[in-house]
């Protein structure tokens, strides 16, 4: 069984509907260790709180048994991540990473704490040297990345994108609610995430 840790964005408070909560439902029907945490004041985020939580989880979900580790960022949950590894506070490499509409930092720069540099060569080898695998996966339409997915992000990790088409920003609010694709994906890394 695996041990999954769900990281939501910015604004979202975990409501009903939202693909985080399905993913976290589904896979503890199946019997894995699902952590999905509230990071605090998720409509006003400082980066230093949400990082002492991710690190606290981490921490606690490598303590919760055996099995492979499989962490899921959405959005801000994304830099989130990106930065922890950056700066070297990640207590661990994980298995797998998935990094879903990573926003664009350059939109950010007033959020407290964010300092994410994607054209800097140490965040890409921080980044890819978190997990055993990392996957990114998008949108052709999000907002957040508008000079596209694999030019934001692909090009500076040296890694493909997985592009999910008219997705927008892969919200509730945009009608992204139930995900198959990410549930498959959990299960098995060479599940296709575009299946909705």
């Amino acid at each position: 069984m695996a041990r999954v840790l769900i990281m939501h964005g910015w604004k979202n408070h975990r409501v009903a509907g939202n693909w985080h909560r399905h993913l976290a439902s589904e896979l503890r029907k199946l019997g894995h260790q699902v952590f999905y945490p509230q990071f605090p004041s998720a409509d006003d985020p400082k980066l230093i709180d949400w990082q002492a939580l991710l690190v606290e989880e981490l921490t606690h979900l490598g303590e919760a048994g055996d099995g492979e580790i499989v962490v899921v960022g959405h959005s801000l949950g994304c830099l989130n991540w990106i930065q922890a590894a950056a700066t070297g506070v990640l207590p661990f490499k994980v298995d797998r990473l998935l990094l879903a509409a990573p926003a664009d930092p350059n939109l950010l720069l007033d959020l407290p704490g964010l300092r994410v540099n994607l054209q800097d060569p140490d965040v890409r080898d921080a980044v890819l040297d978190s997990a055993t695998s990392v996957t990114i996966v998008g949108s052709d339409e999000d907002p957040w990345t508008p000079k596209g997915l694999q030019a934001t992000y692909g090009l500076p990790l040296g890694l493909d994108t997985v592009i999910i088409e008219g997705a927008k920003h892969l919200a509730l609010s945009d009608g992204f609610s139930y995900w198959q694709g990410v549930i498959d994906w959990v299960l098995n890394p060479r599940a296709d995430l575009r299946v909705r």
